[in-house]
Parts: structure tokens; sequence; C-alpha cells
């Protein structure tokens, strides 16, 4: 399989997946805005679940004047309806099925170079809850995700990326600097030094975390230096490294600091980026009170 186009430059084809809830406006909303600044195309699909079994053969026994309405033409007027104008410059396609397989089946049927869904509630206290569908699309989808959670009031303006270090997180960095273009770049990253508690018998615990904060921090230079830099070069404009949970601690530093994107890859050697784990993931993304991008590792989007 050839590489993906993603991995050679910003996406050429958006698909917005929606359920046709209020929520997916958000998605909606970013998804044009994308489309927009990327001179990409846009496919705006919906999946409707499967007809029941002996539905069909109990409508065929009904009179013609109480013959329920097709339900693929009530679904493509609801979802053009719902996506008004954008209509006119967009491909808009309907799947019967799993909506996670639809999503899928149809990303690869029109060559998109990116997934964009939105959330499936909001709970109280700003909780905001991924749903089964983008929780399979986490697992699965060779394409990079792009969750969406707030309104697309402006362009991405202060976008963190999470690393460990990994190929795997080098490579969702490269994706960002390819999606975004010229964007100021923050680069995260969490530590949690092993054994500090035993060290804390012997010394003193906080220099022994100061240690290996420096540890980190050179490891955090071999890594930009392999990263694969735009033409001029690039650094980021902040690096964080911090010693704590990376969970909360980029949950609070998202919330603390006005950002607005979280770029994360997948496969990598911390609790951060194991997405195929399902429940270590899934808790992070539900916590971050921003849209996520999350870009699967490039060896399993080219072999799938």
């Amino acid at each position: 399989m050839s590489t993906p186009s993603w991995m050679q430059g910003h996406p050429r084809k958006i698909l917005l997946a929606t359920d046709l809830s209020a929520r997916c406006d958000r998605a909606l909303d970013r998804a044009v805005s994308l489309a927009e600044r990327w001179g990409a195309g846009l496919v705006v699909m919906h999946a409707l679940d499967s007809p029941e079994s002996g539905a069909s053969d109990q409508a065929e026994r009904l009179p013609s004047w109480r013959q329920p309405p097709d339900p693929l033409s009530v679904a493509r007027r609801r979802l053009l309806a719902d996506v008004g104008a954008v209509a006119e410059k967009a491909t808009i396609v309907i799947e019967v099925g799993d909506p996670a397989e639809a999503i899928l089946r149809t990303a690869a049927a029109e060559s998109c170079d990116l997934i964009v869904t939105g959330i499936a509630r909001d709970e109280p206290f700003g909780r905001l809850v991924l749903g089964r569908t983008v929780d399979r699309l986490l697992r699965r989808s060779r394409e990079p995700l792009l969750v969406v959670k707030h309104r697309a009031q402006r362009p991405y303006h202060h976008v963190v990326v999470a690393t460990d270090f990994s190929n795997s997180s080098r490579h969702a960095l490269e994706a960002a600097l390819r999606f975004f273009p010229g964007q100021d770049l923050t680069l995260f990253h969490a530590y949690e030094a092993p054994l500090a508690a035993l060290a804390g018998l012997a010394g003193d615990p906080s220099a022994y975390q100061q240690e290996y904060g420096r540890a980190a921090a050179r490891e955090c230079e071999t890594f930009l230096e392999s990263v694969d830099k735009p033409a001029g070069g690039w650094h980021p404009q902040k690096v964080l490294i911090e010693y704590g949970a990376a969970d909360r601690l980029l949950h609070d530093y998202v919330r603390d600091n006005d950002v607005d994107l979280v770029v994360l890859g997948t496969h990598g050697r911390s609790a951060l980026f194991e997405v195929l784990l399902g429940s270590v993931a899934k808790r992070i993304m539900d916590g971050l009170p921003c849209d996520a991008l999350v870009v699967r590792e490039p060896r399993a989007a080219v072999k799938g």
C-alpha cells in the first residue's frame, strides 16, 4: 500500500461523520473551516441503522396510505437540511449499518485524509463523552481523527503536541507541522520518576525527580533532532517537561492556557499514547477540555 497522502502534506479531502445531533454542528463548522483553509474537498456522511428483521415484511402488509417513508430518503432530507449551503460544495453520503464501520468504509472509498467527528453528549460539570463510535474509530482508523468538542469560533491558534519521544509521537508532531504550517506549537511531555518513593528513603526525592527531569530534557533534544522539519527549519514555541501523571497535567495545562487543540500519536510507549488499549486513552480523550487530533502510528496506517 502506498504512503497515505496525509503523511505528505495537509489533508486533501475531509470526511465529516455526523449523527445529525446538535453537537455535530460544532464538528461541521470546524470541518468546513479546515476545508476552506486547506482547499480540501469535503464529504459529509451519516450512518443509518440497519432495518430490523421483519420490519419490511410488516410494512408490505400495510395499505399504501400507511406505508412508512423510505428511511434513506428521510435521512438524506435531514442531512441536507442540517448542512445547509455546505451541501452545494460537499459530497453527501448516506450509509446503512454500523456507524464506525460505515465511517471507515466511506473514508476509504472517498480517499479521505482526515475524519472529523463530534462527541456523544455533554454531561454536568463540563465532562464531554466521546461515545462508542468514536472509541472504535480511535482503535481502528487509518486516517487521522479529529474529535471536535468546542465551537469553531476561530482557527486553531494554540496547538499542543503531547509527546513521549517515541517514533509514533514524532510522526504526530510531523503531521501537526504539515497540517498547520507556520503555526506556533507547544511540545508537552510529562514524566514520572520510577522508584522515586524508594529513593526518598535514602536521600532527597526532589533531587531525584530533578535529575530525571534533566534526563528527559536531554531526550527531548535528541527527539527534536530526529523530526522531519519544514524548509527553513522549525523549533517549538515552548517545550514543557513536567513531573506527574500525563493525563492530569495535560488536562490542567489545556484548561489554564486557552489551548484549543491537542495532537496525540498512537502506539507510543506511555499510557498517554496507548490508544489501542482503549480504557486509558478513552479516559484521557474524555477528559481533554478541547479538540483533539489523533494520528495513528504510520506503519499501522500503511499496513492496516
